[in-house]
């Protein structure tokens, strides 16, 4: 997989969680000490006035010892007595003298000499200035001083701490609190003890607000968890769909490499035996160009089904393209392994019982260590390459030289085009020699490929790449024009001109205006077209039989000689002899090799040249290497001879000089 392809996957699956839950908490956070503050503030509120209600009852009770004398006290005394019982927050009332001494009390307690705190004298009823008893330090929480409470912000913000403060008659935080207040009158203290009740009711405003803040930081909450599982699933889902076939519906390439990365990984140390699999179907166009497209899809979704039934544990499989899948099984020894691949490729066709199904199997063996699933994957389908079509169901094995093959087609492929340009494909002439008097008759010309690095290259390096690639056309027209160059040269310089014969593949049939294009090629150079021999192999005689003819009957209607090469070579036809009329048929060279040539070989040449001798086709014989192959062939009446045993081919200034055209 490509770097940049790989990365963005990546970062399509990864999920960020952190800057979600980040975000989540910050939010939390922040409401809560919203509410913190506000309750905080409710709270010091509510106890604030409870505290300037129980100062303002403090001070009407002290307000009746502004008279206390001798005179007025028992009535002074019922009165307080009276308070004490009508008004629920005054608990006792105690006066003390200036020095501390004991004056009245209304249960005989007073606060303790630690308790007591020093105040000025009462000014008066309306300029007053009262002290909290709250602890042994004398802090003061606030005073009223003309009518204004004036806050002791040290003592405010510890509100909690003094609440729940061991020298205070404090009993449960938000039940009830008591206070003794000084309230200096005259020559005497006043200390009234209040009960200072706090109840639940009056938070009911900010527990309402705490509640109702509460439900929106929960539905916010649960929105945005809802938000953060849908994009997980968002991810999780395109993550699916990364990794999904959009025609089998199965896993995908994708999920394939990823899957088997994991496996061989974990595999290191040769636990189990790997295999890379490279399954093809054979003709899947053709299937498609019958039945449709659909019909295609259909039939590769039953293959993936079929197969995946027959993949265990620790193994995977997926769609690769078009007709190919990709496996990766484990297996004891070969046998196995081609056991399976077998009962795989049968129950594959039985898919369509009716109809009789070709595959390709490519096998790499995996050894541990090994886990670039693309890299191994590609040599199993090199190998399924490799292969060729010769048996029904063939299953080959990647090796080094399968490789090796690979790697040079594609150094070929990448340097024919800067060859063409460069003429680092060479013209070779091999002659043609007459049985009648042994002279030249003609030439064919051969390519040779001098390349810059690799020096001299055969043509069976090179041509069977350009066949399968097209490239082989261009190199026709080139062969074809050196050869009309030469021949022109020849032409000018008076020489004596024999005809060359030139390759024409069966590529070029597919253009119904070949006979006009080789026309042009050779016209430029104003060569006599008696002079161009244009030979076709007998396959091309299996294409477009339509094309064919009708190039033939152009070409030498346009004075060329036309040649059947390799006559024998492969499934030969009479029927290639009796619809297409050509000039020349060059015998193949096997008739002459094997333990049945002085046999078979040669009675089978014998009746070759006389039924061409009646079709009026002139005979070449070529690979020749005996003078006992010479004698027979002059006693058969061959026209020419082409092999080893006059001469190999040679570059054309060689073949000028020695045979002097």
């Amino acid at each position: 997989m490509g770097k940049t392809k790989e990365q963005r996957i990546k970062k399509l699956k990864k999920i960020r969680m952190w800057p979600s839950v980040l975000g989540l908490f910050l939010i939390l956070l922040l409401f809560v000490i919203i509410l913190t503050c506000a309750m905080a503030a409710s709270a010091a509120d509510i106890v604030q006035r409870k505290l300037i209600d129980s100062v303002i009852t403090t001070a009407r009770v002290a307000e009746l010892f502004v008279d206390y004398n001798s005179e007025t006290k028992e009535s002074i005394e019922r009165e307080v007595l009276s308070h004490i019982d009508i008004l629920e927050e005054i608990e006792a009332v105690s006066v003390v003298d200036a020095e501390q001494k004991p004056v009245w009390s209304s249960n005989n307690e007073y606060p303790t000499a630690d308790e007591a705190v020093s105040t000025e004298l009462l000014q008066d009823v309306t300029d007053i200035e009262i002290s909290i008893i709250i602890d042994e330090n004398e802090n003061q929480m606030f005073n009223i001083v003309n009518d204004e409470i004036i806050i002791n912000e040290d003592c405010y913000k510890n509100l909690k701490d003094v609440l729940g403060t061991d020298d205070l008659d404090v009993t449960v935080p938000f039940t009830n609190m008591t206070l003794w207040f000084v309230i200096p009158v005259n020559d005497m203290e006043v200390m009234v003890q209040n009960y200072i009740p706090i109840y639940v009711q009056d938070f009911i405003m900010a527990i309402t607000c705490f509640v109702l803040c509460g439900i929106l930081i929960a539905v916010f909450v649960v929105y945005y968890l809802i938000s953060v599982i849908g994009m997980i699933l968002s991810v999780r889902k395109s993550t699916k769909i990364i990794y999904t076939d959009m025609v089998t519906g199965g896993d995908n390439w994708l999920s394939f490499i990823k899957k088997g990365t994991s496996f061989l990984k974990k595999n290191r140390k040769g636990h189990h035996n790997y295999a890379m699999i490279h399954l093809e179907m054979r003709k899947y166009r053709s299937f498609c160009t019958c039945f449709g497209v659909n019909k295609g899809q259909e039939l590769l979704e039953q293959f993936h089904s079929t197969i995946k039934k027959e993949i265990r544990c620790k193994e995977i499989m997926s769609h690769q393209e078009n007709a190919a899948f990709g496996m990766l099984l484990t297996y004891s020894d070969k046998d196995d392994l081609e056991a399976r691949i077998q009962k795989i490729e049968g129950m594959l066709n039985t898919v369509i019982p009716e109809m009789k199904m070709y595959f390709s199997t490519g096998v790499y063996l995996v050894q541990p260590g090994e886990y670039d699933v693309e890299q191994l994957y590609n040599n199993a389908m090199i190998a399924s390459e490799m292969s060729g079509e010769e048996s029904e169901n063939s299953i080959a094995y990647f090796d080094i030289e399968m490789n090796n093959r690979k790697l040079w087609e594609r150094k070929v492929e990448d340097d024919m085009e800067r060859a063409l340009e460069n003429k680092e494909f060479q013209v070779y002439l091999q002659p043609k020699i007459s049985t009648t008097n042994e002279v030249l008759g003609g030439a064919e010309a051969l390519v040779r490929w001098i390349h810059p690095t690799e020096g001299f290259i055969p043509p069976n390096r090179f041509i069977p790449i350009f066949e399968k690639n097209g490239f082989i056309l261009k190199l026709d027209d080139y062969m074809l024009e050196e050869i009309a160059r030469v021949q022109s040269e020849w032409l000018a310089q008076g020489r004596k001109l024999v005809p060359i014969s030139v390759n024409v593949s069966r590529a070029h049939f597919t253009r119904e205006d070949l006979a006009e294009h080789i026309c042009s090629i050779v016209d430029k150079y104003q060569v006599p077209h008696s002079v161009i021999e244009l030979e076709l192999t007998e396959s091309a005689f299996f294409d477009d039989k339509a094309v064919l003819l009708n190039t033939v009957q152009k070409l030498r209607s346009a004075g060329f000689q036309v040649s059947m090469d390799d006559f024998g070579a492969g499934y030969s036809s009479l029927n290639s002899l009796k619809e297409l009329q050509i000039d020349v048929l060059k015998i193949d060279a096997d008739f002459f090799r094997g333990a049945d040539a002085e046999e078979r070989g040669l009675l089978i040449v014998s009746e070759v040249i006389d039924l061409a001798k009646k079709l009026n086709m002139k005979i070449v014989a070529e690979g020749i290497e005996s003078r006992e192959q010479v004698d027979f062939l002059t006693e058969q009446e061959c026209d020419l001879i082409q092999g080893y045993f006059y001469a190999k081919p040679m570059p054309v200034a060689e073949f000028a000089q020695k045979y002097s055209v």
